[in-house]
C-alpha cells in the first residue's frame, strides 16, 4: 500500500522547504556582503619631506663623537575630537565624519609625537632621548607641545594648531612657550590628501619649534609661510 501524505502535510512540507531556501539564500548574501567590504588603509604622519631651505643637521657633523645637545620630546596631547583610531574629517558645514576604513597606524598623539621628533631629528642633527635617560648632565632640550586642533577640512585645508614650550637643560639658551596655527591647503577630498596635509602641517609645527633651539636665544620664527605665530612668551626658569 502506497503512503499519500495528507494536503496539510504537504503543504507544511513546500513550506519548510522554502524557508530553508530562503535561509540559504540570505545567508549567501550575507557572505557577499562581506566579501565586499572595502579594505583598510594605514597612515602615519611620520616622514613629510624638508623644504629645501630647512637646516639638516646642525648640531652633529660626522666626525663628532657626541652631539651638542640632545632632544627630549615629551608625550603630546591631542583633542579628544580627532584621537580616534580612523580619520575624522571635517565638513565645511563644521561636522565630523569618521572614515572606518582609513587609520592611523598608531593611537594618533603617538602619531604626531613621532612626526615631531622625526622633522626635529633630521632638521637639528640631534637624536631624541625621551624613550630613555639621557646621561647626567648632558645637554638636553626639552620639547612639550599641546595640540589644540587637528583637522583636516574637506577640500580646503589641513590645520594643526598647538600650544608649545621648549626649555634647554645643562646648556645655554632661552625657554619659550608660544602657541602657533600652521594651515595647509588641501586640494583633494580624499584621505590620502587629507592625510598628506596634516602630515606637513605637523612638520611646519616641528620646524617652528626647531627655529626656537637652533639659535638658542633668538625669538622663535615660522617654520613655513603656511605658519602664524600668535604669540611666544620667554620663560625664565
Amino acid at each position: 500500500m502506497k503512503f499519500r501524505p495528507s494536503a496539510a502535510g504537504a503543504a507544511a512540507t513546500s513550506s519548510a522547504i522554502k524557508r530553508a531556501a530562503l535561509s540559504s539564500v540570505l545567508g549567501m548574501a550575507l557572505l557577499a556582503g562581506c566579501s565586499t567590504s572595502p579594505p583598510v588603509h594605514y597612515y602615519t604622519l611620520t616622514g613629510a619631506e624638508l623644504p629645501d631651505n630647512a637646516s639638516q643637521g646642525q648640531a652633529q657633523t660626522p666626525t663628532q663623537a657626541t652631539p651638542a645637545f640632545m632632544l627630549e620630546v615629551l608625550p603630546v596631547t591631542v583633542p579628544p575630537p580627532a584621537d580616534q583610531p580612523q580619520l575624522m574629517m571635517r565638513e565645511q558645514g563644521g561636522g565630523l565624519t569618521p572614515l572606518y576604513s582609513e587609520r592611523w597606524s598608531a593611537p594618533l598623539a603617538d602619531e604626531v609625537r613621532g612626526a615631531l621628533a622625526d622633522t626635529l631629528t633630521r632638521t637639528l642633527g640631534a637624536p631624541d632621548v625621551a624613550a630613555i635617560r639621557a646621561p647626567a648632565g648632558a645637554p638636553v632640550w626639552r620639547v612639550t607641545v599641546d595640540v589644540q586642533r587637528l583637522d583636516s577640512v574637506t577640500g580646503r585645508e589641513a590645520i594643526v594648531d598647538a600650544t608649545w614650550r621648549v626649555r634647554p637643560a645643562n646648556l645655554r639658551g632661552q625657554a619659550w612657550q608660544c602657541r602657533s596655527i600652521s594651515r595647509v591647503p588641501v586640494q583633494g577630498t580624499d584621505a590620502e590628501s587629507a592625510v598628506r596635509g596634516l602630515r606637513d602641517a605637523t612638520r611646519d609645527l616641528a620646524l617652528t619649534i626647531a627655529s626656537a633651539i637652533q639659535d638658542g636665544t633668538g625669538h622663535p620664527r615660522p617654520g613655513s609661510a603656511q605658519v602664524q605665530l600668535m604669540g611666544c612668551n620667554q620663560i625664565n626658569e
